[in-house]
């Protein structure tokens, strides 16, 4: 299961990679924004996402705002989330390969819908390796 979220900068964005994944038959919640609304926030939908990754560790999130930063951040304050932004399809790999990285932020202000769906991709398919990546990870908690 993938949970998507984006304020208002990675609203259209989010809704194209919705109609992406529901065409590949990936499962996901979406859990905002709902509407176009420039006065929300991104910090409210990153808090929903984070919610529901604390009920199951094992998802993973896709956030999406004008820069990325802003919804890392948020992510990256919650217990068990590794967030990356994705600025490239080596990073994003390497993210998931090294630091089990379970929520990708996206900037959909200097992202392209072509682009996006690569990190996905990788995102989604590439696989953890473990071993002395995972003393490095369990240490961050100590």
């Amino acid at each position: 299961m993938v949970i998507l979220a984006s304020d208002h900068a990675g609203f259209n964005l989010k809704n194209k990679l919705k109609n992406w994944l529901y065409k590949k038959h990936i499962d996901f919640v979406d859990v905002g924004a709902k509407i176009l609304d420039n006065e929300d926030s991104y910090v409210e939908y990153a808090k929903k996402a984070m919610d529901l990754m604390k009920e199951e560790p094992l998802k993973k999130a896709i956030l999406i705002c004008g820069s990325g930063v802003g919804m890392c951040i948020v992510a990256n304050r919650s217990k068990n989330v590794r967030a990356v932004i994705g600025t490239s399809k080596k990073i994003v790999k390497q993210a998931v390969a090294h630091n089990n990285a379970n929520a990708l932020c996206i900037g959909a202000r200097n992202t392209s819908f072509s682009t996006a769906k690569g990190f996905v991709k990788i995102f989604l398919n590439s696989t953890f390796l473990s071993g002395k990546y995972l003393k490095r990870i369990d240490s961050i908690d100590e």
